[in-house]
This record gives C-alpha cells, sequence and structure tokens, in this order.
C-alpha cells in the first residue's frame, strides 16, 4: 500500500443526510454541509456550502471567509483568498462527494498521494467586501483492485470566483477502511503512533520570525530557525499542535497542508518577497512524517538557472525524516504585490 501524508479520519457517528442529487441549478451559499461529510470537527472550518450530482462529476459551492485566524492571516495588499484555502475547500468538496457519489464508505479514509494547484487568474482572487462565493465543478475517476476493490480516487476540480475561472486542482488520493489504516500505521511503525492532542508544543526550538515568513500572528509559523548553507535554506518543521485551523482534529502524523505551509514559508526564508503570490504547486508525499521524530525541509531553484528567488520563480521543497526523503513541493510565485506588470 502506498505511504503517504495526509489521513483524514472517516466519520464514527451515523450518516448525514445527502444534499441535493442533481446539479439543476447554481450551487447555494447559505449554510455549511453537514462537517462529518469534510472531516471536520469545528463547524466555523466547513467552507462547503452546497454539493449536487452533476452528470457524472459534481458541482460544490464554498463561502469563502473575508477574515480567518489562519487563511487570513497574510500581508498581502489588496487582500486575496489564499491558494491554500482553495485548496481546502477542493478537499472538503471532493471528499464529501467522494463518499456519496463515489462509494467511498463513511468508515474509510483518504491518504493523499500528491495533488496540483494551478491558478488561472490571479486576479479573481482579490478579496471585495462580501464573503468570496467559490464554485467547483469536480469530476473522479476511482482506482480499482481485484473484485472491485477501491484503492483510491483521482479528483479533478476547476473553481470559479464571479463567473472566472480562477484556479485548477487535481488530487490523488488513497483509500483504507479505518481498522486498516490502523493496522499499517501499527506495522510502519512496530509502535501505535503519538497524536497531536498528547504533544507539548514547548518542547519545539525558537520558531522562525512570524514576519519573515509573511504571517503577523505567531501561532501560523511553522518552522523553526533557519540555516543557510551554499545556495539551500533549511529549517525544522514545528507547527504548533494547538493552531486548530491546521489540527481541527487529533493526528497522528504531520498533515500535508501543514507541509505545504512550510515549504511556502521556507520559500519566503530563501528570499521570495511575502507579498509574492504562489501561482503554481505540486506536491508529493511518499512516506508518513512522523510527529515523534524531527523532520528537515530543504529549499532550492526549482530549475535550472532559477536561482533567484525573485518572482516570477519557482522553489523545490524537500522534506526529510529519518534519512529519508518524505515530501517533495515545488512552488510558484508571481509579481509581489505593487509589482505586477513590471
Amino acid at each position: 500500500m502506498t505511504t503517504v501524508t495526509e489521513v483524514v479520519e472517516g466519520a464514527a457517528t451515523p450518516d448525514p443526510s445527502p444534499p441535493p442529487a442533481a446539479a439543476d441549478t447554481a450551487p447555494e451559499f447559505v449554510r455549511t454541509v453537514d462537517r462529518r461529510l469534510v472531516h471536520r470537527a469545528a463547524v466555523n472550518e466547513v467552507f462547503v456550502t452546497d454539493l449536487r450530482r452533476d452528470g457524472d462529476g459534481f458541482l460544490a459551492g464554498a463561502q469563502l471567509p473575508l477574515s480567518h485566524g489562519y487563511f487570513g492571516d497574510h500581508p498581502r495588499r489588496p487582500a486575496a483568498f489564499d491558494f491554500l484555502l482553495l485548496l481546502e475547500s477542493a478537499r472538503q468538496a471532493c471528499t464529501a462527494a467522494g463518499h456519496l457519489y463515489y462509494g467511498v464508505s463513511r468508515d474509510t479514509v483518504f491518504l493523499v498521494n500528491g495533488f496540483s494547484v494551478r491558478i488561472t487568474d490571479q486576479g479573481a482572487l482579490t478579496a471585495g467586501t462580501r464573503p468570496g462565493e467559490l464554485v467547483l465543478a469536480g469530476g473522479a475517476v476511482r482506482d480499482e483492485g481485484k473484485g472491485g476493490r477501491l484503492r483510491g480516487v483521482r479528483f479533478d476540480v476547476t473553481l470559479s470566483l464571479a463567473g472566472r475561472r480562477a484556479a485548477r486542482i487535481g488530487i490523488d488520493t488513497s483509500t483504507a477502511a479505518g481498522e486498516d489504516y490502523r493496522k499499517l500505521r501499527f506495522l510502519q511503525r512496530r509502535s501505535t503512533p503519538p497524536v497531536t492532542e498528547d504533544l507539548d508544543t514547548t518542547a519545539a526550538g525558537r520558531p522562525a520570525d512570524a514576519a519573515a515568513v509573511g504571517r503577523r500572528n505567531p501561532l501560523n509559523v511553522v518552522l523553526g530557525e533557519p540555516v543557510r548553507e551554499g545556495g539551500a535554506v533549511s529549517a525544522p518543521v514545528e507547527p504548533r499542535w494547538e493552531n486548530r485551523s491546521l489540527f481541527d482534529h487529533s493526528y497522528d502524523h504531520v498533515p500535508a497542508m501543514v507541509l505545504v505551509e512550510a515549504a511556502r514559508q521556507l520559500a519566503h526564508l530563501a528570499g521570495v518577497p511575502v507579498t509574492a503570490p504562489v501561482t503554481a504547486c505540486t506536491a508529493r508525499f511518499t512516506r508518513f512524517v512522523e510527529l515523534d521524530s524531527s523532520v528537515t525541509a530543504t529549499a532550492r531553484a526549482a530549475r535550472p538557472g532559477a536561482g533567484s528567488p525573485t518572482p516570477p520563480c519557482g522553489l523545490l521543497v524537500e522534506f526529510r525524516q529519518n534519512g529519508a526523503v518524505v515530501a517533495e513541493t515545488e512552488l510558484d510565485f508571481g509579481p509581489a504585490a505593487g509589482e505586477e506588470g513590471a
């Protein structure tokens, strides 16, 4: 079975009622879907407001908040919706659609092997005076083994804001029944993994400077102090477990979204301006990132000759734990705020 870094626990509570069966009208933005469908513990961390079948695919709506303690904690002006907020909205929509339309049972966990994000219209992400109304049009392909046994689901989603196509996101997942997942984790470690709710953040070292990684709130800093050697910048990944946007429920590993946040913050430490937007992101997760062992992120130019951190540019961030590469993320950045068209 593929080893990965992102696991979202399946709902242990009774099944929520399904949403409307067909996308005969535009999605609504008046209430959130049942939090159990998107594997969230807190209702205020649910962004999907509607989900409907649309032929062989699905159509979803998500409301993007103007103010959010994590997704809105950025210095870029004018304010813009964060690419990770788009990714989280897509993850939620795909998770719910998997359960409702693609035969993924409610006790199944999704394991993220990788994803890709491409912003096609950066201007569409500029925030106005009202919450954003994101429309997600998606499809999925089941990966089946012998006897039709589900091994995973690959999702592809197009995201639009105010009638403008803003982004395209692909998410590649494996699946495992809840008990199979617990057995897998025990066999890989030869022990039961610790969980975030039992860990003490104060055991971490000194965090990176919040302003240097594009954050105002130190709670959102996920890196320790950086080390510069040659043309590379490295830093330990040390998130705050009490950050309830990053750790909405208890995890037994460092989730994929935290690693991508770490990659972006490391890019800023490598010289990318904190007001430069991410225009594309690809990520691959090859092992679980364990909570009880140090993990280091290292940033380098993503392409030969792309040594300058001045956008537009691309950076490759490699994550290592116990001597092995556990994940890789490549980020492309556009011009910093105020430099568009320069």
